[in-house]
């Protein structure tokens, strides 16, 4: 049996949510959840599960799309850890870093990010995800945490032109949050929800064009080099569309449930 609510949407929810439907008629994206430990790997071959407190080198997409998330080098690998009966993987801020093959979102200019995460510091530009190794070069998104921002997680969208990024609300030191950014190239713009609530909008131009055929970063800029999340990271899906309200409410629903934070 279903447990229904309302969120601040308005809009009826469920426990019974399955992100797995929000890749449906062909929706391109990841569903990454350190939850089911059925999905992770301590070798980036797909071997060896991990026990609590071991590396993690191989988290499988459950989207249905394929598109794994890996880290050959073992030192690089962040670990899996639990508290509260949450799962999450814990990334050292060194150089820990997973990493998925290409993932051709050519065909399309709208995307949709939810996120649950941790930041444990105030260092600048914790990277959550990011399309390709440099949001600047074009064609492409990232969350990360902004020190020079105070301290604003934020979600970034570029076209073919400037990078325009949305900030969530000013956190000082360690920070929990369940994130959603959404954005469009063509009819420009991008959003940051945080905790449920929409925080900023920016419409300026991103240029034109698509998003990239890259792969997503995890944890770190650039496989590890840059840029690393001293963190948490619970949850992350995301998917090539702009996000009805009704599907936002419930994936951030969801994600919340998997990073314990309440919306």
């Amino acid at each position: 049996m279903y447990s229904l609510g309302v969120n601040k949407l308005g809009v009826t929810n469920s426990t019974g949510f399955d992100p797995a439907n929000l890749f449906a008629n062909g929706v391109n994206g990841v569903w990454f959840d350190p939850s089911d430990l059925s999905t992770l790997f301590q070798n980036s071959d797909g071997t060896g599960a991990p026990a609590v407190g071991q590396p993690v080198g191989y988290m499988a997409d459950k989207s249905g799309n394929g598109h794994n998330a890996t880290q050959p080098t073992s030192t690089k690998r962040p670990t899996l850890r639990t508290a509260n009966g949450l799962y999450y993987l814990e990334f050292d801020g060194a150089d820990d870093c997973l990493k998925t093959t290409f993932i051709d979102f050519t065909g399309t200019d709208a995307m949709s990010v939810f996120a649950g995460v941790k930041k444990n510091d105030d260092d600048n530009n914790n990277t959550v995800v990011e399309l390709g190794d440099n949001v600047v070069l074009g064609e492409a998104f990232r969350v990360m945490s902004f020190k020079a921002n105070s301290n604003k997680f934020g979600f970034s969208s570029a076209g073919d032109g400037s990078v325009r990024t949305a900030y969530g609300n000013a956190v000082s030191g360690a920070s929990t949050a369940v994130l959603t950014g959404v954005s469009k190239i063509s009819t420009p713009s991008v959003f940051i929800r945080e905790g449920g609530s929409l925080i900023e909008t920016s419409v300026a131009s991103q240029g034109v064009g698509v998003y990239d055929n890259d792969p997503l970063n995890i944890g770190a800029r650039n496989n590890g080099t840059a840029n690393q999340l001293d963190g948490n990271i619970y949850s992350l899906i995301i998917r090539n569309v702009v996000s009805t309200d009704a599907v936002i409410a419930n994936t951030e629903a969801y994600v919340a449930r998997k990073t314990g934070v309440t919306l």
